[in-house]
């Protein structure tokens, strides 16, 4: 009897144990089941994750080339693109034969790739406004990118704006910065204004850089009559295309697209200096500053002590005033020991043949290092042709130089450009005082100082006319005194949209330039000095300044940025490349 029991209680046993085994191995195998689907979802978000860092990477090198003045395509440089109906790109293949995508030591399994699609160029409408190419579209890019794992991929699309920051993007641009100021006295600047304040010691105490007295004021516009600054003159204002507009508050309006940038320095705001306006509704101008980037800070009595950098109340600005200064080491104050690099426009009849070199970028000279830009100008581009000696033009006095044929007195015979043959010219300056026209081209390389100034009996009448495209580099001085108006084909009365399209003068002092020592003068052209630019009386000037150091003097001189002179500088004059930087405005996942 209790041997039939103690079968039954093993039987009853081993079931329970099935059972339980049973149990433990569906626990088991639903726990494996779960883990393996955790550990994909895993690797498949490791692998989503990993494809974004890729398209972040690829973005990032494409914009890096892009701001260097290359093509912006990252592994896709022999690809050719396709488009969907909606406008967007077709993702290329990672296997195809015609693409090459790239990873990290970072990343070894992450792929990417990307392409960037200029606006400007593309014969596409990409702003809908039913225009293909127009202006609107000029400075806006598309970067594609494109990102794969071996559990993923993915695509997206960034819509970047561009500016440029060359230093010729301004109405001054200073290099240096010490006690007496980089920028002095009064100053009526109508336009940006970028320092550097490259003398301050890194970490040193701060110093004004931009001082501002008297009736100083910088402004985003051309002014339209009474107010702070002067109107300007019908002459000057119908020489020059019309301003680019912008929307304010719904209302269209002229703007320069002025910036202040002060790098290292204080602004020192004094009397009744301002930045910038108060926005005023239902007129034609924009009147604050589209943004000011001042790191040190405010100085002056019109700027409050705050226990740090300042509190100015005349600034008014889209951004405030309290940002600092956004660009690092972009931008350097150009030197003629700087190396050579090409501009963004070329003008194929300036050169004599087609050529297009990237914008950017650098030529080897002979001995296999790059030109310098001293050297390009002397050895290239004036032929290795220097006057030797001091050039002098007074408006009472017929001048001519011809570096081209140095030999021929006779300015009948000079070579004259012709753009329709891609024929550049010679290199002179011809100027008849019979019609104070004074005919430029080329470039012109003077081993001495270079004058403008009015003559002996010319006292009532300064002005001079010019008519061409010239860069004028003199290895001396540089002294104005005599107005440098623009005017089409010789034709002093013709004037309208002369400058800087078809005529644009540039001088370039490889010391001082002074102006207006001894009278008010209008000018128009872009002037350079590697050492310090001084103006003495009540000018007008129609352009832009660079140079290490600035005194405006007491007289408040008036400056106005025109802003296509950047793109239409006469080639040869340092520092006209692009310095560009780029900001995302929209970006959007394409899928897979």
């Amino acid at each position: 009897m209790s041997h039939r029991v103690f079968s039954s209680e093993r039987g009853m046993a081993l079931v329970t144990a099935l059972l339980f085994i049973t149990l433990a191995l569906v626990v088991l195998g639903a726990l494996s089941i779960r883990l393996v689907g955790q550990t994909h979802v895993v690797g498949h978000y490791e692998g989503y994750k990993g494809c974004f860092q890729g398209l972040e990477a690829a973005l990032a090198l494409s914009v890096h080339e892009l701001e260097n003045g290359q093509d912006g395509a990252v592994g896709l440089a022999d690809w050719p693109p396709t488009y969907h109906n909606d406008g967007t790109i077709v993702a290329p293949d990672f296997d195809s034969d015609t693409v090459s995508p790239v990873s990290s030591p970072s990343m070894p399994q992450v792929e990417y790739m990307a392409y960037a699609v200029n606006w400007s160029d593309d014969q596409r409408d990409n702003n809908g406004d039913g225009l293909v190419d127009e202006p609107g579209e000029w400075g806006f890019f598309t970067v594609y990118a494109f990102s794969r794992t071996p559990a993923a991929s993915r695509s997206l699309e960034a819509v970047y704006s561009s500016a440029d920051m060359n230093v010729w993007n301004n109405a001054i641009f200073a290099g240096a910065g010490h006690v007496a100021g980089a920028v002095q006295g009064n100053c009526s600047i109508h336009g940006s204004v970028h320092i550097l304040g490259d003398d301050i010691v890194e970490g040193g105490e701060a110093v004004v850089v931009l001082d501002m007295m008297g009736a100083s004021l910088i402004h985003n516009n051309y002014g339209i009559g009474p107010g702070p600054g002067p109107a300007l003159p019908d002459r000057l204002r119908d020489s020059v295309p019309p301003l680019p507009q912008t929307l304010v508050d719904g209302e269209l309006v002229d703007t320069l697209n002025a910036t202040l940038r002060v790098k290292h320095g204080l602004v020192s705001l004094n009397s009744a200096a301002e930045v910038g306006e108060e926005n005023i509704p239902g007129n034609s101008q924009k009147e604050t500053m589209d943004g000011t980037y001042v790191t040190d800070g405010w100085d002056g009595t019109r700027v409050a002590d705050d226990g740090g950098r300042g509190d100015p109340s005349v600034v008014y600005s889209d951004n405030g005033w309290d940002e600092v200064y956004d660009l690092g080491d972009r931008v350097p104050m150009p030197m003629l020991s700087d190396v050579w690099r090409w501009p963004s426009v070329l003008n194929d009849w300036e050169l004599g043949y087609e050529y297009n070199p990237p914008p950017g970028s650098t030529e080897p000279s002979p001995d296999g290092d790059n030109y310098l830009h001293g050297e390009f100008f002397s050895d290239v581009l004036s032929d290795g042709a220097a006057y030797n000696g001091n050039v002098v033009i007074e408006n009472d006095t017929d001048f001519y130089l011809n570096l081209s044929r140095p030999g021929d007195p006779d300015p009948d015979h000079r070579v004259r450009p012709d753009p329709a043959s891609l024929t550049p010219g010679d290199d002179y300056l011809y100027y008849d005082s019979s019609t104070h026209v004074l005919e430029i081209n080329g470039q012109i390389e003077i081993d001495g100082d270079f004058e403008i100034k009015v003559g002996k009996k010319g006292a009532s009448e300064p002005s001079i006319y010019y008519t061409g495209r010239a860069a004028i580099l003199a290895h001396g001085n540089v002294a104005i005194n005599a107005d440098l108006f623009t005017c089409n084909d010789g034709n002093p009365d013709d004037y309208v949209n002369s400058f800087p399209q078809k005529n644009c003068i540039g001088i370039m002092a490889e010391q001082d330039l002074r102006m207006g020592d001894s009278a008010q003068l209008d000018l128009m052209g872009a002037f350079y000095a590697q050492g310090s630019i001084t103006s003495k009386k009540q000018s007008l000037v129609m352009g832009s300044f660079v140079a290490t150091w600035f005194d405006m003097g007491s007289q408040v001189p008036d400056i106005f940025q025109v802003p296509e002179l950047v793109h239409n500088l006469p080639l040869g004059m340092i520092g006209n490349y692009p310095i560009l930087t780029f900001s995302r405005e929209s970006w959007r996942e394409l899928g897979g």
